[in-house]
């Protein structure tokens, strides 16, 4: 079946907000992700406040996070391959719902521990491995692929918008409430997507007879020589490695930095991950309309360049409290913007470049890397936070965004003019 033939002619002629079944997709996609990112920085704030947590520690909690996505997710890829994309999302947040709501029912009995929250960063991992993947997979089958971009640019707004704005929510909302508290409305929210999803009229096709299927780790080495071949994905598998590693030592110091370093309050930190936010959110809006004019591969390269330059500012963070944040709340700002114009070109190349029926688990054993790195980069940040001080790391992380960024920019990926044909599936 043809793309074409998966999106109804009034969201062709009338554009994906008017595509039902894309907008109840993308109401999960976003009250979700809220939810989760909230939860993200709820459970450090929560090991700080409560527990008096440590850099290491911190580093710990990171870790079980995005340890996952290292152990998981090459299987994970070929499972969701083999099944209905949609009926894996909302496995995911049953999932996220009961983790979630193990803290403050723990809290109440006088039971929480900082290594329990440890346990449930790992549980609420295992679900992010299966929501992420699957929703990428999942798309291509609910818009036609002259729709993807448009439809990308709004996930990715989304997105986004959420990894700062969630955060940001939950520094003010640990200002006024209970972290357990926090984590309990988290629940909430993976409640209303799971709403969303039920919703959602248009029939997923079926995956290809299971009598047709090879052997696990077959297909898993199949979806790896994929990568390995392609120059673009390859190339773009190394970038976002490294960038996450750095990315993650850098947000797992961040609130110590804040709250300790520049002694600011977590609505402050709120506040500057809110701006990130901001700039996120027209970062997604200029994505289409900047790849048109210069090309994507062009527009990949600058987003990152600019974003990763940025960090720099980070450690050189200080004095009074009104220094401190004309010199973060516009580094945030550029780095949110330009970050989301290249992720939004990034995800619609990678899903141009892959075959359908391979493309849960290409994405998965990219992911492999890519997000397999954070718990490295957690434990990273932690480690060298005690032991060379947290302005000295953050200065180090800064270094890793900008190689990150040379990396792509001489890569073919920055010679790009136009997105490529479409593969044989």
């Amino acid at each position: 079946m043809t793309d074409t033939l998966l999106t109804p002619p009034t969201a062709r002629n009338g554009g994906l907000w008017r595509h039902a079944d894309f907008r109840r997709y993308w109401l999960s996609q976003t009250v979700s992700r809220t939810g989760t990112n909230v939860a993200e920085l709820v459970l450090p704030l929560a090991a700080i406040t409560m527990f008096d947590a440590s850099a290491q520690q911190l580093g710990w909690i990171n870790s079980a996070a995005f340890a996952p996505y290292l152990l998981i997710s090459l299987w994970a890829g070929v499972w969701i391959d083999r099944r209905r994309k949609r009926s894996l999302l909302v496995t995911a947040e049953i999932g996220r719902v009961l983790a979630l709501a193990a803290i403050p029912a723990l809290a109440l009995a006088g039971l929480l521990q900082v290594n329990m929250l440890i346990v449930v960063a790992f549980l609420l991992g295992v679900c992010a491995v299966l929501f992420d993947v699957s929703g990428s997979a999942y798309l291509p089958s609910l818009v036609g692929r002259d729709q993807l971009l448009d439809g990308n640019s709004k996930l990715q707004a989304s997105i986004v918008v959420t990894n700062s704005g969630g955060p940001a929510l939950g520094g003010v909302l640990v200002q006024v409430l209970a972290a357990p508290v926090v984590l309990a409305m988290s629940a909430v929210a993976s409640l209303v997507s799971l709403g969303a999803l039920a919703g959602i009229r248009q029939t997923e096709q079926a995956p290809a007879n299971p009598e047709g299927r090879r052997r696990t780790l077959a297909e898993i080495g199949e979806a790896l020589r994929f990568i390995a071949r392609d120059r673009y994905l390859r190339f773009l598998t190394v970038r976002s490695g490294v960038n996450n590693l750095f990315f993650i030592a850098r947000n797992t110091l961040l609130p110590l930095f804040v709250l300790q370093v520049l002694d600011l309050g977590s609505a402050v930190l709120g506040l500057i991950l809110g701006v990130g936010a901001i700039g996120a959110l027209i970062g997604a809006g200029l994505a289409k309309r900047l790849a048109d004019r210069l090309g994507p591969g062009r527009v990949i390269a600058v987003g990152y360049g600019v974003a990763s330059v940025v960090q720099i500012l980070l450690p050189a963070a200080g004095g009074p409290p009104v220094v401190a944040l004309a010199i973060l709340l516009p580094m945030f700002f550029v780095s949110g913007m330009f970050m989301t114009v290249g992720n939004t070109n990034v995800a619609t190349l990678q899903q141009m470049l892959i075959p359908r029926r391979q493309l849960g688990r290409v994405i998965a054993g990219m992911r492999t890397v890519t997000w397999g790195s954070m718990p490295i980069g957690a434990l990273l940040g932690g480690t060298l936070g005690t032991l060379i001080g947290i302005r000295e790391t953050l200065i180090l992380t800064a270094v890793g965004f900008c190689l990150s960024a040379l990396w792509i920019a001489l890569s073919p990926i920055a010679k790009l003019r136009e997105m490529p044909a479409a593969p044989q599936d």
